[in-house]
């Protein structure tokens, strides 16, 4: 473990700044998002969690695939230098590893072929994850339900912890051994910052409401597909999807094509499931026309379908749809009610 004097910050953006393009928290907009900084730039790390996930640094809102004209068609341009993101908190890190499955590696059928999509793998593989360790939770926050924590290191090349005058590192990748070891402005961490992260750490796993006993929740949603349940749950929802967006984890996208005469470009654009027009198809048939149909599907993928295919939840507890619902469609309400829901139909709660 190492430690980095708060003051010596810009010099270890500028010494990361000479081989990657460095993101962090910052305001855009209004909100808080991950953007791109420079030596001198402020970053927000006093929120737990931005407004907007990281998940736009390498799945971006609009991506051109490819653009063509009457020579051919070629792909964009790029500058091909790595990603280096600093102060990516446990449940962002996490959910790159689960969107990694799905761009880098996807499960294929027939013949389990894994699918690579070379825009994400581009980005992602030779990026530098320094996470951010949440020392205080928020009310909204439950990684803790799903096997993640404050603390958690999983996704992270190194492992960055709020020390109050400095930040503790720990390299957790090859790739973070070898960044803390070329930084000229770090310094070695005595016996009593170990305690103290640890201190933190505990403090902060305290912090956190009791975890939510879901074994089984995948057979209970396979039960209960067909019940009147996805109705009531579902009844408050305006399918406005700012969950869908907002969510780390959550990657349904758009492909358009935008010509104008004989050239043109294909773009890549995020899409929702809560959106009616989503799974509309050409015949005017849409097989989720109803809002109980579309919550019932954002559901079912998240706690039921991805984990049949890759063993994992696809949701790390962020928080962040409890909240931006404007009709405050609390995710841990609908878990607490589906484990609870019994086969009378009627809950148990």
């Amino acid at each position: 473990m190492v430690r980095l004097d708060k003051k010596k910050f810009d010099d270890f953006i500028r010494e990361l700044s000479e081989e990657y393009s460095v993101y962090a928290p910052g305001k855009a907009g209004g909100k808080t998002e991950f953007i791109q900084i420079n030596p001198g730039d402020e970053i927000e790390l006093t929120r737990p969690v931005t407004d907007m996930s990281p998940k736009s640094i390498f799945f971006p809102p609009a991506e051109v695939l490819f653009e063509y004209d009457e020579d051919g068609v070629r792909t964009p341009q790029t500058s091909h230098r790595p990603i280096a993101v600093f102060g990516m908190r446990s449940c962002d890190a996490r959910s790159l590893v689960m969107l990694d499955r799905v761009f880098g590696s996807a499960i294929q059928m027939p013949e389990d072929a894994n699918f690579q999509d070379p825009y994400w793998k581009e980005k992602y593989d030779t990026s530098l994850i320094f996470g951010f360790a949440c020392n205080e939770p928020l009310s909204t926050c439950f990684c803790n339900w799903l096997e993640g924590g404050p603390h958690n290191k999983d996704g992270m090349d190194v492992f960055v912890v709020n020390a109050g005058d400095f930040y503790l590192m720990e390299p957790v990748s090859d790739k973070g051994i070898d960044i803390i070891n070329r930084l000229s402005c770090l310094t070695d961490a005595a016996e009593e910052d170990e305690v103290l992260a640890a201190k933190l750490a505990s403090d902060a796993k305290s912090m956190m409401a009791a975890p939510l006993d879901s074994g089984g929740l995948g057979e209970k949603l396979t039960a209960l597909y067909d019940e009147p349940i996805w109705g009531e749950i579902s009844a408050k929802c305006v399918n406005c999807g700012a969950c869908t967006f907002s969510c780390p984890t959550c990657h349904c996208f758009d492909v358009q094509d935008e010509g104008k005469g004989k050239k043109g470009k294909r773009v890549r654009i995020w899409d929702s499931c809560m959106f009616p027009i989503f799974t509309m198809e050409a015949s005017g048939h849409n097989p989720r026309a109803l809002s109980s149909e579309r919550v019932r599907q954002r559901v079912m993928h998240k706690y039921s379908y991805y984990p049949e295919n890759y063993g994992e939840i696809l949701c790390t507890g962020c928080g962040r749809c409890v909240m931006v619902c404007p009709v405050n469609l609390d995710i841990r309400e609908v878990l607490k009610r589906i484990i609870s829901y019994n086969e009378s139909g009627k809950s148990n709660e």
